[in-house]
């Protein structure tokens, strides 16, 4: 049967017969180091994250870039990150740590601080020859075969790392060998593929990437291509590093190599300007022929697509996008959504002298700003037709003139142009915040951090105290002191505010947020920095470490019953100083009021909440304990045997005891022949104990724990009546105590 098996596998899944050694992969063989390389961690994917070619940052990471916090959780935020520092120039993100950083092997190192990270990059010696043009489109599967060649086994890789582990994994002194099993689909950086049968056909086709791409981030930039992308539409200046006023200048490149400038709708520069791609060596030039200086010049291509260049000349470096006109960068979702956010003004060659502050409400109606309050004049909605956006508006009196339907033809962040018939129509979004601080902490942050060395200083990063505040038309600029006077007269900067160790403990500094347009508007509030020992016991944690719960059966039915307050925490109270339980928070707050004999009262309300006042030495806490009745003249809809079923199904912990959970770490699991096995999974040791259902005279289910020798856990001891039941959880109560079960399914 054995021989019949293997035979099967052959003949049905593998085309491999009587492979020879050419057909086997052998450990560091040309082939074998080929396929290490392809599926080596691309470490220089990230490099505007780390600008290192040694090693990736797992994702997602945390990165400060000036006073921005961004989280990068893919390849689309590398992208936006990259955008970023093109506009904030000379910036460089800071992480925050602990980071993960994965080397070109998936070795994997933890980086607590910017000291190890920087002493890692001083050793780091960028020798990564990883093939990152090419990847393998996955599963594939080797066969493994021994010495005879007959299959033994069959290993399935989902992922580049598995293939990079498995590859390590050969060995030359080993007497199995492996063979790669055909076809085998490799996709290219371009999403092109190609289907290779043979080893040598896999080999040919890994080596046919060339040496261009293994370091090159960017696609080579094709001088046709280029020149017939920048014929096709508009392109618009993104980003120029002098003259941030050149945004928004538009170029438009013409068939016959003349090119206009448009500064705005009523101003172009085409007399002549020309314009031309050129290829000198291996770079590629785009060289711009003009009396506009700052323009003129040979600017070097340093990154291309359809739609974006990136250009350098001497120091300066200017980014320009492709914008065609039937090309919207919104939708009707879009439109809708935008539309009721803040205001908008409204500029056309109709609207003239009348007033142009305008409301769209959710509700579809349209406001006007008019003597000091808004008017409604009409309404609006949004529609597609024909693949076609528009904004329908249906207005009176003198507004009746901008009623119709206007096709939206262009679109930015704040910003619709929509037109109808030889009419205009531009909306500006202008938004508005009477309190641009609003977001932030006025009455101040505390900062705690655990004193390691007991030396009372500890490293802070300032930024934790500083929200994530949308605050749009109001930027901010935020800086730190470590003094409110500093902060007043912007001196005393606080320096290294990521990584800032204490001075004092407790240590105040002060934040200040300023409005970048006018910095006297500002708000200043105090971080408070406290160095703790979190090794010394917190008599309050016990206490806090569950929710106080004693339930009891309503005997009389008449909603009430006498409880016992000491026992919901009684292994806590034995650490502090003073307990006492109040009926209202006031008074537990004012230590006013406490219940006289805590060990026999008579719930007034079901449920109630009764307060512990908790106190030690001059500091106290307080905390809830729930006081709940249960109609237990109803055994419920569990029966005998539902309840046997239930506890025998997977393993179940004491969730809590009257109220503790101090048996928490207890597992109960209820085997046949009525034995009960009970482990810590603290200690790892195991008890033996019986276990025994049956139905009483009320019609209920009894289980009774007996046999059980082990310390505290002896506690469970007797017969329980069950409560409540569920397929999760079973409530049981004997007398005035209560214990509950929660099923455990690993």
């Amino acid at each position: 049967m054995i021989a019949l098996f293997f035979a099967s596998c052959q003949d049905e899944s593998v085309e491999i017969i009587n492979p020879d050694e050419q057909e086997a992969i052998i450990p560091n063989s040309t082939l074998s180091n080929l396929m290490l390389r392809t599926s080596a961690n691309a470490v220089s994917d990230d490099n505007v994250l780390d600008n290192s070619s040694c090693f990736s940052v797992e994702l997602p990471v945390t990165v400060i870039v000036g006073n921005i916090t961004i989280t990068i959780q893919n390849e689309e935020g590398l992208d936006e990150l990259e955008d970023l520092l093109e506009e904030l120039e000379g910036e460089i993100p800071e992480f925050v740590f602990p980071i993960t950083i994965i080397s070109a092997d998936y070795t994997e190192t933890v980086i607590e601080n910017q000291d190890q990270l920087e002493a890692l990059l001083e050793d780091c010696i960028e020798d990564n020859d990883a093939i990152e043009c090419v990847d393998f489109v996955y599963p594939i599967s080797f066969s493994v075969l021994n010495s005879d060649f007959v299959i033994i086994d069959t290993v399935t890789i989902e992922s580049n790392e598995a293939l990079h582990d498995f590859l390590e994994g050969l060995d030359d002194d080993q007497a199995n060998l492996v063979a790669l099993n055909f076809p085998v689909t490799l996709e290219y950086a371009d999403g092109n593929t190609i289907t290779v049968n043979t080893n040598e056909e896999l080999s040919n086709a890994i080596e046919a990437v060339g040496d261009d791409c293994d370091d090159d981030d960017y696609e080579n930039c094709d001088v046709d291509e280029i020149k017939a992308s920048l014929k096709e539409c508009k392109w618009v200046i993104e980003a120029y590093s002098s003259f941030p006023e050149f945004e928004d200048f538009e170029f438009v490149f013409n068939e016959d190599f003349t090119f206009d400038i448009i500064i705005d709708d009523n101003q172009v520069s085409s007399e002549g300007n020309t314009w031309e791609v050129v290829e000198e060596g291996e770079e590629v030039y785009l060289v711009l022929a003009t009396e506009f200086e700052d323009f003129g010049g040979d600017w070097k291509i340093v990154e291309c697509d359809n739609d974006e260049l990136y250009l350098t000349k001497n120091d300066q470096t200017m980014l320009i996008e492709q914008y065609c006109e039937t090309d919207l960068n919104c939708s009707a979702d879009d439109l809708s959504q935008d539309l009721i956010e803040c205001y908008w003004f409204a500029g056309s060659n109709l609207v003239n002298d009348l007033a142009n502050k305008f409301v769209f409400t959710e509700d579809g109606t349209v406001k006007v700003y008019v003597n000091n309050e808004f008017v409604e004049v009409g309404t609006w909605n949004v529609g597609v037709d024909s693949d076609t956006l528009t904004l329908v508006l249906n207005l009176t009196g003198n507004y009746d003139v901008l009623s119709g339907v206007w096709e939206v033809i262009e679109c930015h962040e704040g910003f619709y142009g929509l037109s109808n018939g030889d009419n205009i129509l531009h909306l500006e979004q202008e938004c508005f915040n009477d309190n641009p601080f609003e977001c932030y902490p006025e009455e101040g942050v505390e900062l705690v951090k655990c004193d390691d060395d007991n030396d009372g200083y500890a490293q802070f990063n300032i930024y934790e105290a500083v929200p994530a505040c949308d605050n749009p038309g109001a930027s901010v600029a935020i800086t730190f002191h470590t003094t409110f006077e500093g902060a007043e007269n912007n001196s005393d900067f606080l320096e290294g505010a990521t990584a800032y160790t204490n001075v004092s403990n407790p240590q105040t500094v002060y934040v200040k947020v300023a409005l970048v347009n006018n910095p006297e508007q500002k708000l200043i509030y105090p971080v408070e920095l406290i160095v703790e020992d979190c090794n010394a016991p917190n008599p309050f944690e016990c206490f806090a470490s569950f929710d106080a719960v004693i339930e009891l059966c309503d005997e009389g039915n008449d909603g009430y019953e006498t409880f016992d307050l000491t026992i919901a925490y009684s292994n806590c109270t034995p650490f502090v100083d003073v307990v006492t339980y109040h009926t209202s928070l006031a008074d537990a707050d004012a230590d006013t009021n406490p219940i006289a004999d805590p060990e026999y009262f008579v719930n007034t309300s079901a449920p109630q909440t009764i307060y512990v006042r908790v106190e030690v030495g001059d500091t106290y806490e307080v905390f809830e304990l729930q006081l709940k009745l249960e109609d237990c003249t109803n055994p419920g809809d569990c029966t005998e045997g539902d309840v046997d079923g239930i506890l025998m199904n997977c393993e179940w912990k004491v969730t809590e005891l009257n109220g503790d959970d101090n048996l928490i770490d207890y597992r109960l699991t209820f085997l046949d022949a009525q034995e009960l096995l009970i482990t810590n999974v603290t200690t790892n040791e195991t008890v033996t104990g019986t276990w025994l259902t049956e139905t009483n005279n009320s019609g209920g289910v009894d289980v009774t724990f007996d046999g059980i020798s082990a310390p505290d856990i002896q506690a469970i001891s007797g017969v329980w009546t069950v409560v409540e039941c569920t397929g999760e959880q079973l409530i049981f109560h004997m007398g005035d105590n209560q214990m509950t079960l929660d099923k455990i399914c690993d």
